[in-house]
């Protein structure tokens, strides 16, 4: 028997990111709102720190706090509770970059048009970058590692902090946040994506959801909603209780349904109300189209003692943004540390096989599950995943990523940092064996399923996320996103609902904001210098690039001798060779007379410049003890063809040295020794040892075409 409900003027499937911003906006609006979640309220201390599956860790081993789908094509986990993703989710505030985006993104969900939601959404969230440790007054251990390992990686200007929605501060008192509810100062375990049993994460259930349900909202929760129907002018929603299967069906009905279960679950109901039931037969066959996985990719790595304990501050403190070259194009993506809590551990140790032999080979090692991290990478697969429903009607992925694909060339570029990674901490960085045997990836972030266009036939919803032939039946979460954001998609999610539910009320109620726009200021976005750094970077390292060393003795006697190191640099061939200038960046050290000690040196070196007879041109500057400015000068020439004549031209440079009216002359000679350490410390530089290879040929070809055809070769150049 099936038993009627109250009817709202909206119905809100889910709470999460779409969904408590639907409901909160609604409800603010004077809508009667009611929100429908599958799972329960999780009180602080309530979340699982058991040692066993059936401790409330997973949705269908009693109805716990992960749901774990495997889409056949893809893995995705999400959250079940009131409050959604956000209870596990690693609390990252992060906005996609224009630039990265596909041409499928749309005006309307770009920055241009969205920056001032992503304000609204980050004062709602009260976000904020990490804080230094409370216990220590220093920065996490896990941050100071990273920022040591990204240091000499030539990527430091893409490695940042990222704003997280975390309340910091005093981890013992408790005060009201913006919308009154208690919270406390992160007491840093490292147990976000456990949920948080210290009361410090901003997640949905103390900010949007606490707003709707002061606002007038009702939340009903054990209420997953299993189909969708037209009932006169409004939507019939047919909802079981997860938690007494034999408990009657219950039907809800209102002129406004907002689905916003996630991705996979609000498409799948979708897809089983046009395919299976029939109760809306004429939605788009574009519905299931667009699945991505937001380019997720997961590692497991392992710090060294002298690190500290890896496993303290928030899940994620770092991310680093990589733009790298990858195959004939580029793969872009970011890499977060990620926490890799002891709980967990010891869950996976209960739960997978060959416990003993596994705990009996740590110890033989000496291995510390406190030195124990992840390294945590999404970026923009090629979103073309399509899902559908397999016969018992649920939800299955088609995913394919070919070997020369968007997504195989994500894959490839995110699966060479593990090793990157493992050279400078000298230990194994390991994928999942989902990844490593079965190809298969997992995503905490699926995307897509429900795309947008102008009508039926380009997509499932408009820009408003209202559904084409279905009036007053919305999709607002992250199956309406186009593709792979390529950074967390929480605060995208947020934005785009944002606007929606705005333009939604104002269509009856013109003019209507939410009352918290008054105290919204622009914020920080950190991620924003970080991709125009690397961005800048790719360009400059187009094609890869060289290194090599020299040094420089004049041939005076001692004490008066002049000694000239440097570090000359080719970031990238490509500018290099279209450059006619050939410009090369050296740095090192001077040691001259009237130096007390060897002063710093910096400039640049044009090899082989298009417009010169000269085969290197050299533009220093230096300061000396007195701190004057001092621009040393100087070129090599090619005089003759014959091998000694070229030897010696190379490595010979005369050098003018000026400081305002004082002007010395050096010549400078690179010895046989040095040459010899010169070619042997030539090295390519790039993300993969055939790319290195490929500049150093480059590089070697330039050099030894550009002395043999040189003009003034063969004859003396006065």
């Amino acid at each position: 028997m099936t038993s009627t409900q109250p009817s709202p003027d909206v119905i809100v499937v889910g709470s999460g990111f779409g969904g408590a911003v639907a409901a909160a906006r609604f409800a603010q609006a004077g809508f009667g709102v009611l929100v429908l979640e599958r799972g329960r309220r999780w009180a602080q201390g309530e979340f699982p720190r058991g040692p066993r599956v059936e401790d409330g860790w997973l949705w269908e081993a009693g109805h716990g706090l992960y749901d774990i789908r495997w889409l056949d094509g893809m893995g995705a986990v999400q959250g079940a509770g009131w409050g959604g993703g956000s209870l596990v989710y690693a609390n990252v505030f992060a906005r996609p970059a224009d630039a990265t985006l596909e041409a499928r993104w749309p005006a309307h969900l770009r920055r241009g048009e969205l920056d001032p939601y992503y304000d609204l959404a980050a004062h709602m969230l009260q976000v904020r970058p990490v804080t230094a440790d409370p216990r220590t007054g220093r920065p996490p251990d896990r941050q100071a590692m990273v920022e040591r390992l990204v240091s000499p990686m030539d990527v430091a200007e893409g490695s940042f902090t990222p704003n997280l929605a975390v309340t910091f501060g005093d981890v013992d008192t408790w005060r009201p946040n913006a919308h009154g509810v208690p919270r406390r100062g992160c007491a840093f375990v490292g147990e976000c994506v456990l949920g948080c049993n210290h009361g410090a994460k901003n997640s949905l259930d103390h900010t949007y959801l606490a707003v709707a349900e002061r606002a007038g909202a009702t939340g009903v929760t054990d209420a997953e909603v299993t189909g969708i129907a037209r009932d006169g002018d409004g939507y019939a929603v047919t909802v079981r209780t997860p938690s007494d299967p034999d408990a009657p069906p219950r039907v809800f009905r209102a002129p406004r349904v907002v689905l916003a279960a996630g991705a996979v679950a609000t498409t799948e109901l979708l897809l089983r109300a046009r395919d299976v039931d029939g109760t809306l037969p004429d939605l788009s066959p574009r519905l299931g189209e667009g699945f991505s996985g937001n380019g997720d990719f997961l590692a497991l790595a392992r710090g060294r003692r002298s690190d500290g304990d890896l496993t303290t501050g928030p899940t994620i403190t770092t991310t680093t943004v990589l733009d790298v070259p990858e195959g004939r194009g580029s793969a872009w993506f970011q890499v977060q540390d990620g926490a890799y809590p002891l709980a967990l551990r010891r869950l996976l140790d209960e739960t997978l096989p060959a416990r003993g032999l596994r705990s009996r080979w740590r110890r033989l090692r000496g291995l510390d599950p406190r030195q124990a991290f992840a390294l945590l990478s999404m970026g923009h697969d090629a979103g073309d995943g399509r899902l559908r429903l397999d016969r018992h009607g649920r939800a299955v992925l088609d995913w394919r990523h070919r070997s020369r694909s968007t997504t195989a060339r994500l894959y490839r570029a995110q699966g060479r940092v593990g090793p990157l990674v493992a050279r400078s901490l000298g230990s194994a960085v390991r994928t999942p064996v989902t990844w490593s045997l079965l190809r298969r990836t997992t995503t905490v972030h699926p995307l897509g399923g429900v795309p947008a266009g102008v009508d039926r036939d380009a997509g499932v919803v408009d820009d408003l996320g209202e559904v084409h032939g279905a009036p007053g039946l919305f999709v607002m979460d992250g199956s309406v996103l186009p593709s792979s954001t390529g950074v967390n998609p929480s605060a995208t999610i947020l934005a785009v609902t944002e606007r929606a539910v705005e333009g939604v009320v104002r269509a009856s109620r013109p003019g209507w904001r939410a009352p918290e726009w008054d105290d919204v200021r622009p914020r920080d976005v950190p991620e924003d210098a970080a991709t125009t750094a690397m961005a800048r970077r790719r360009a400059e390292t187009a094609g890869d690039g060289v290194r090599f060393d020299e040094r420089m003795v004049s041939r005076d006697r001692p004490g008066r001798r002049v000694v000239l190191t440097l570090r000359a640099t080719v970031p990238g061939m490509e500018p290099f060779l279209r450059d006619p200038g050939h410009p090369v960046r050296v740095e090192g050290e001077i040691e001259a007379p009237g130096l007390a000690r060897a002063a710093p040196v910096s400039g640049v070196l044009h090899l082989f410049p298009d417009d010169g007879s000269e085969a290197m041109a050299y533009d220093l500057e230096f300061a000396d003890d007195q701190g004057r400015r001092w621009r040393a000068r100087g070129t090599k020439h090619v005089r003759y063809r014959d091998p000694v004549g070229l030897l010696v031209g190379l490595t010979t440079l005369r050098l003018e040295l000026t400081a305002g009216q004082e002007t010395r002359r050096v010549v400078l000679v690179i010895g046989p020794a040095s040459v010899a350490r010169l070619v042997l410390a030539l090295r390519g530089t790039g993300f993969t040892g055939p790319r290195r290879a490929r500049a150093l040929l480059r590089f070697a070809s330039f050099f030894v075409g550009s002395a043999l055809t040189r003009r003034g070769v063969g004859r003396h150049v006065p």
